[in-house]
């Protein structure tokens, strides 16, 4: 039997940022200590060559695969990115190769306003928040949003439930955003307060996330103050470039999600003009969570987390998913092992 689920039945789940942040950090944890897998990020864009990753405009299909061996967790997934977006995950028992659910879930179109918070905006944010657990000083006054789309909402929403901070401070990247700051203030007891200009964002914060479709940088390095610590998590390709290479020259300690980070346009960009060499880039997110390598070393560190995302970590939440939809007795089983799911 195969438990086939709908994005009906996810909605029906209760999915919160902390469980997501948790099954997350023990998927890095098993990267760090080399008890998981995955294939790099496999994509055709069909429509829009010259433009970003899944920016507007374009089509693509895309393919990926993890495993992790502690948690007993095997997806395939597929992506698809035409006048419809779907994510279809294949779950495998990796001992006997049975297929065992297919989840589809849909999403917004991308460039439209977000509405809410849903699993996706968890997974992402769970990455900004695990790296600021292990890479940002410990007294937390304030956080900084630059990027106030899902990145940012659901980054915040993470922030909220891994750490204790008084203000946010936020920018979308282009403009004031008073309408972030009202909404995401039914999400968190933080105040948070819109600003006119990124490099107030900046200056005011102690851990910041980027999550903008900028193709050239936004944050600069010279408004970094000492021990800052920033989550960069929105150039996921190498047309993008939140960050300036003097973000990267000044860092005391960089760390990436996956290989994959090195062609990222803002860190490729800081390898071919010198400003980091690839011995400054300590080793992945994973090491750090499972104690092969610190994030910070004194309090005035400038510390750097590259995240492109992964399919370990979309696999950890995926196999999340599934688990609270089978407790609850939803999807639906049908008599079949091989079979094709139209999208």
């Amino acid at each position: 039997m195969v438990l086939l689920i709908d994005q009906s039945d996810i909605n029906q789940i209760e999915l919160t940022p902390k469980e997501v942040i948790d099954v997350v950090e023990n998927a890095y944890r098993q990267d760090g200590l080399r008890l998981a897998e995955e294939t790099p990020r496999l994509e055709i864009q069909i429509k829009g060559k010259h433009l970003p990753h899944i920016a507007p405009g374009t089509t693509s299909v895309g393919q990926g695969m993890a495993y992790l061996e502690e948690s007993k967790v095997f997806i395939i997934s597929y992506t698809f990115h035409f006048d419809f977006h779907k994510y279809i995950n294949q779950i495998l028992d990796p001992e006997t190769g049975q297929t065992l659910a297919v989840i589809k879930r849909g999403r917004a179109d991308f460039g439209t306003k977000p509405k809410g918070l849903d699993s996706g905006m968890f997974r992402t944010g769970a990455a900004a928040a695990i790296g600021a657990k292990y890479m940002a000083n410990k007294d937390v006054e304030a956080v900084g949003i630059i990027g106030t789309g899902r990145v940012g909402r659901g980054s915040l929403v993470c922030l909220d439930a891994e750490l204790d901070f008084d203000e946010v401070f936020c920018h979308s990247g282009r403009k004031r955003d008073d309408v972030f700051a009202k909404e995401m203030g039914e999400y968190v007891d933080a105040e948070i307060i819109a600003l006119d200009s990124i490099k107030e964002v900046m200056e005011r914060s102690n851990i910041l996330v980027t999550g903008t479709y900028a193709q050239e940088p936004v944050v600069k390095g010279k408004w970094l103050k000492q021990g800052t610590h920033i989550s960069c998590m929105g150039s996921d390709g190498y047309m993008k470039a939140e960050n300036d290479t003097e973000v990267f020259r000044r860092a005391s300690r960089i760390v990436v999600d996956s290989d994959k980070c090195y062609t990222i346009g803002e860190v490729a960009r800081a390898l071919e003009t010198g400003a980091i060499d690839k011995s400054d880039i300590l080793g992945r997110i994973g090491h750090v969570v499972a104690g092969k390598i610190t994030g910070r070393e004194s309090p005035e560190d400038i510390t750097v987390f590259e995240s492109d995302g992964t399919h370990i970590q979309s696999g950890a939440v995926v196999h999340l998913i599934y688990e609270k939809v089978m407790k609850m007795g939803l999807g639906k089983e049908v008599e079949a092992s091989d079979f094709f799911i139209n999208p």
